[in-house]
This record gives C-alpha cells, structure tokens and sequence, in this order.
C-alpha cells in the first residue's frame, strides 16, 4: 500500500554542507547528474553523515520559486554487502506519512495538526472524539542506524545527534514532547495519547531503539509509557524510482498495531521491535 508519493525526484551528489555560498547548515552545495550545480534546503541536517560530501541523495524542486534553494533533500542512497538501499531525509514527510494512519488510531475523530496544548508545546496531530474527548499524537522520525550487523539484525536509533555535553539529552524537544503526552495522558477529557516512530528505512528489520546513551530520553519516554502514553513503530520502505513510500510488510499490520505496550516488561537492551508484540524495553 502506498502512502506517500513523492514529487519527481533528481539524483544529485553533495559537494558540501554547509554550502560555500550560503553558511547555513540547512543548505548544502550539490551536483545533479547533468552536472549542474545547485543549492539544496537539507531540513535533516547532515543526519550523522547521511547529507555529507560525496553522499548520493534524491532531491526535489523547491516548492517555493523564490527560495533561495532550487532544490530540497528527501531521501539519500546507502549501500551495504546486501545491496542498495535508501533513507528518507525530510522529517515532514514522516509526519505527512503518520497523517494518512491516523485514521487506524481513530476513524470517527476530527483531527488538527500542529496544535499548541500548553504554552510552550506543539503537538504533531490531536483528535476530538465525537464524545468530546482528546486523542493526542506526536511523530517523531528515527533515520539513523549506527549499527554495521546485516539487516535482520540491524536496528534504527532515536535520538541521535549532537550535543555539547554527554549527560546532556540529544533531543530536549524531543523529551518536553514525551512529558507532554505523559501529562496529557492522565487528564480525564484524553481518550488516548500516542507516541509514534516513523521509520524511513527498510534496512532496520530488527526495529528501533532508543539511544541507551540518552539516559534523560529513556526515562522521559518510560514515565510517559506508565502513565498510558501508548508507542507505535512504523518501518518504511523507500522506491526513488516510483517515487512512492510503502509500509514494509513485515513491518508493523494493523492487528499488530492495535496491541497495547506491556508496560513493566522491561529488558536492558532499550529496543522495540517489528514483527512482536510491541514492548518497550527500558535501558
């Protein structure tokens, strides 16, 4: 089943990022296969060396024609000892993706994007019951895998990234979001609250893990889990050459899907798996 069709797609090779013309790190300098050159919006970052130099990426056509970027970054090519690969680079794209199974969560709710639930915090999509009651969601993207096993037994990692200090988290947004939901949760007016991962890479068949590294993440995401925060994990599959993005069929189906996190069977590897009943292992 398709549920994103990209615009057409040019294959292009990073020269640098960030560009030399425009020192920006959303921007980098890249060589279309014509051997043009052009700057390119990267809305990823360099995604721990996904958009760095000598890397293939797909890029489209600015949406906007007076950017001063004429192309925007969208997936990047990897190859490994079982072949070619690719990894979508543009974080919006996984939360257009969540958009189109948000009715999986709830058929009958209206759904709003991008609504502010407190002073300082935005969630991706919340939903009103016809009840009255509030279902929150937030998507986060997990792109990056650092690991070298094959692809049975490779995994995607969330957060990942830099940052200053290694006590610090990686993502401090990202920690906010889950003691929002965690907050959200407990108020009698939420029907549900779902922290979902979006997976845009067929590689990682041994599902997701959060960084053990980012010990704040884990226990933010734990505490959100026992107060009723359910999590979901969707792995991706990327055709450049169809310009579409399809849930893997082993990834995670719909009766998987509605399975509940058993929260309190806990292990030590951090991990959430495909093709399993969807524990959330806690580092």
């Amino acid at each position: 089943m398709s549920i994103h069709t990209f615009p057409l797609l040019y294959r292009a090779e990073v020269i640098h990022r960030p560009s030399k013309f425009i020192r920006s790190p959303y921007v980098a300098d890249i060589r279309l296969e014509d051997g043009s050159e052009a700057l390119c919006h990267t809305p990823g970052l360099g995604c721990c060396g996904l958009v760095a130099t000598g890397k293939t990426i797909y890029v489209s056509k600015a949406a906007n024609p007076k950017s001063k970027t004429a192309y925007t970054a969208q997936m990047a090519e990897c190859t490994d000892s079982e072949g070619t690969y690719y990894v979508g680079i543009h974080p919006m794209v996984s939360q257009a993706m969540a958009a189109k199974l948000l009715d999986k969560i709830s058929p009958t709710a209206i759904w709003k994007s991008e609504v502010k639930v407190d002073t300082h915090t935005r969630l991706d999509f919340v939903g009103t019951t016809p009840e009255g009651k509030k279902i929150y969601v937030e998507v986060k993207t997990a792109m990056i895998s650092l690991c070298k096993q094959l692809r049975t037994s490779r995994r995607a990692i969330f957060p990942e990234g830099y940052r200053k200090c290694k006590t610090d988290t990686i993502s401090p947004r990202a920690v906010k979001h889950a003691e929002t939901l965690a907050e959200l949760a407990a108020r009698p007016d939420t029907e549900a609250a779902y922290l979902l991962y979006m997976v845009p890479r067929s590689d990682c068949m041994d599902g997701l893990e959060l960084n053990p590294s980012d010990t704040i993440y884990c226990e933010a995401v734990s505490t959100a889990m026992s107060q009723g925060v359910q999590v979901r994990v969707f792995g991706l599959a990327l055709e450049p050459k169809v310009a579409a993005l399809e849930p893997k069929v082993a990834a995670l189906e719909p009766k998987v899907a509605a399975l509940k996190p058993k929260v309190g069977s806990f292990k030590s590897d951090g991990s959430i798996h495909f093709n399993k009943e969807l524990i959330f292992h806690n580092p």
